[in-house]
């Protein structure tokens, strides 16, 4: 696969006169997992949201190998796992991965519990399987970049090392950006942090970094 490069540049958010992200930014290249860090409500997800174009917001700049990208059809080279749910409730998960484009039995030799619910609506599902699901059916589509979102919520000890060496795995290929309130699945995951503060984002060299910025204390 050709080696692509993302930019999302100068993203402003506000709400009322809340200034939610004053100069959000981040970068990703195929080949490369980059960690997303921040306290909640710092703007991580707003700024998925605004690249996405799945919230209007004052400012975003969205380049791809240095051209822009036609907001109209991100989806082609982005896919995106949000914070909240993917799959709507009552839709079955085979005609999920169907829309995905995804085979459904690609997965399950992967995952080989969900043999059972090929027929099953999302809602039968509990919350950590239907995150797995949901997390494989994105990585396993056809795009670029993967932008994952809260990738470990509710998901158990175990599978959560499975998804990391997915992660892994569709890395070598793809660009994908990941953040989690579990610092130390994204801190062992990705090959290079970012953290947002005070509605800027900067880049994370050394731990020393994150404690500046109030992501850790001290002695965290």
């Amino acid at each position: 696969m050709d080696k692509h490069k993302l930019i999302v540049d100068s993203v402003v958010v506000r709400f009322g006169q809340k200034n939610v992200l004053s100069g959000g930014y981040i970068t990703s290249e195929t080949g490369m997992v980059t960690g997303l860090l921040g306290r909640n409500g710092a703007g991580k997800s707003c700024m998925f949201r605004a690249l996405m174009g799945g919230l209007r917001v004052e400012n975003v700049m969205v380049s791809m190998d240095g051209r822009p990208v036609d907001r109209q059809v991100i989806g082609r080279s982005i896919k995106y796992l949000p914070q909240g749910r993917l799959i709507p409730e009552g839709m079955k998960l085979q005609r999920a991965f169907e829309l995905y484009g995804v085979n459904y039995w690609a997965f399950v030799n992967r995952a080989p519990k969900f043999s059972r619910h090929y027929d099953s609506p999302i809602y039968e599902l509990s919350g950590g399987e239907a995150r797995l699901a949901e997390l494989y059916l994105v990585l396993l589509s056809d795009a670029s970049f993967y932008i994952l979102d809260e990738p470990f919520t509710q998901v158990d000890s175990v599978n959560i090392e499975e998804v990391k060496a997915l992660i892994r795995e569709r890395s070598k290929d793809h660009g994908i950006i990941v953040t989690d309130h579990n610092y130390d699945a994204i801190s062992s995951v990705a090959d290079n942090l970012f953290v947002i503060a005070d509605g800027y984002t900067s880049p994370v060299r050394c731990r020393e970094d994150l404690v500046r910025h109030g992501y850790l204390r001290v002695d965290g």
